[in-house]
Formats: structure tokens, sequence, C-alpha cells
């Protein structure tokens, strides 16, 4: 008998086997469900009233017991979860409740100059971005027209996404670097905006650039081009005199990463029933 033909009975032997163990399993796994089937398939929640709490029968398998899942609960825990991650972001306070469907583009006073953009084409812009089919998003303008409500839109959005956001003001983020070079952990600064999947930079062009925050932003803006990393810029001025302030080589990195400039003027919609922050 060649090896060959003595194999064959072991193979067959260990088929057979394998077919009573899945015949085992199918039936532990019948009966498992029968059982579930007796058990009551709401119970009350302390939290959210009486039948909310489902008979989840997925949960029930993995904890080999049955496991009931309140929907509310869950969602709550979500939203928990959501909004300590826009809290470590550092977003502002105001714009939290912020999302693209609530920006109102029917704004008063809307100029029409030359190179000025109405609110229909930043909400259009933000939506691009959203569905990233840009890198950079620099949105610039008169202050209450809600570049800052787009940039924590998008920033909510990225978040509940899973992804990390980093947003910070301009001087802030100056005065942290000058810091951190007295007590030698500028890199630690540097990466710390440069890791985030979205940066948010707000304030350009407010004040004058102090003498190495040209070579500071472009450090952050160019780790992050080079890992193709995005970056939400919000600014004041309109596009030739942001030029001017962010130098050529940062306007080279952001147009290498593909960038679009949104500059409009319109009426601040600060204290007003457009605002939404229920101040």
């Amino acid at each position: 008998m060649n090896t060959t033909q003595r194999a064959l009975p072991d193979t067959a032997f260990q088929l057979d086997k394998l077919d009573q163990l899945i015949r085992q399993i199918a039936e532990r796994s019948e009966k498992f469900d029968r059982e579930l089937d007796a058990q009551p398939q709401a119970l009350p929640c302390a939290k959210h009233g009486p039948k909310m709490r489902i008979l989840d029968r997925e949960a029930s398998r993995q904890a080999a017991k049955p496991a009931y899942t309140c929907a509310a609960c869950v969602q709550d825990q979500r939203v928990k979860r959501s909004l300590g991650r826009v809290e470590e972001a550092g977003i502002p306070t105001d714009v939290r409740h912020a999302t693209l469907d609530n920006f109102h583009t029917d704004r008063p006073g809307v100029k029409k100059e030359h190179g000025f953009q109405p609110p229909t084409a930043f909400l259009e812009a933000a939506r691009q971005f959203a569905e990233g089919r840009m890198r950079n998003l620099f949105l610039a303008g008169t202050p209450g027209i809600g570049k800052g409500h787009l940039a924590a839109a998008l920033s909510r959005q990225e978040i509940l996404k899973g992804r990390s956001v980093r947003w910070v003001e301009c001087a802030r983020l100056f005065a942290a670097c000058h810091r951190a070079y007295s007590a030698d952990g500028m890199e630690a600064v540097i990466a710390r905006y440069t890791a985030p999947a979205l940066l948010v930079l707000d304030e350009l062009c407010l004040r004058d650039l102090p003498s190495d925050g040209e070579e500071i932003l472009f450090a952050i803006l160019d780790h992050r081009h080079k890992n193709a990393r995005r970056t939400l810029l919000l600014g004041n001025k309109p596009a030739q005199e942001t030029r001017a302030w962010i130098g050529d080589r940062i306007s080279d990195r952001l147009r290498s990463g593909g960038v679009t400039f949104c500059y409009g003027e319109w009426q601040s919609a600060r204290g007003t029933d457009w605002d939404g922050s229920g101040f």
C-alpha cells in the first residue's frame, strides 16, 4: 500500500470529525436561539423608560448570555464622546452647534465687488472640502460672516468619522512656539499641529507676523503637505493681502496640495437670528 492509499482513510476520518463538529455547533446555536426566544424581548431602561432595552442577539451570542441594548443610551454615549473630542480639539464654544445645514446663505449686505464671493460660494466650497475634493480650504472675510461656523461644521464631521482635529489661533500658536524655545520643546509643539488629520488655523492676517512667524507656519504646513494632511485656514484679508502676509513658500505649499480661497463681505450674523449659538 502506497502513501497516498494510506492517507485516504485518514482524510475521510478527519472530514467526518469536522462534519460532526459543525453539526454540534449548529445544534448549540439553535438551542441558544430558542433560549433567547424565551427571554423578554424588551426591558425597561432606568433612564429612557419602558421597553427601551432591546434584546441584542449578536451581543448575546458574543457574551453567551442574554444581553440588552438601549439605542438611546448608545446614542447618548456617542454624543458624549463626540462632545469630548470637540472640546479636546479646541473648537470654540460659540460655534459648536454648527453644521453645514444650519449655515444660512440668505444674508443681507452681500458685496459683489470683483473677487468677492457670496455665502452660497462659501457653503459650496465647504461641501466640496467635506467630500475630499480639495486638501486645503482658505475662508476669508469680515468678522461674523460665518467662516468659523463652516470650519466648525467641517471639524465636527471629521470628529464624527473618528479623525483627529486641532483648532488654534495664530497668535496662540506663535506664543506656544516661543515658550517652547526656552524649554527645548519646539519639536513637541510642532508635532501637536502637524499630527492631526485636520488642522484649523484661525485669525490669519489679524496681526503682523512675528519675526519667526513665517518659518513656524512653513514648518507646520510643509510637514502637513508632505504627509497629505488637510488644513482649514481662516483670515480676514482678500487674496492679494493674504498672499503677502503668508509669503510665497507657504502659498506654494497650499497650491501644491490643492487649495480653494474664498473671500466675502456681508452683514455679520453675530447676535442675530442667523447666529444660532443660543446666546
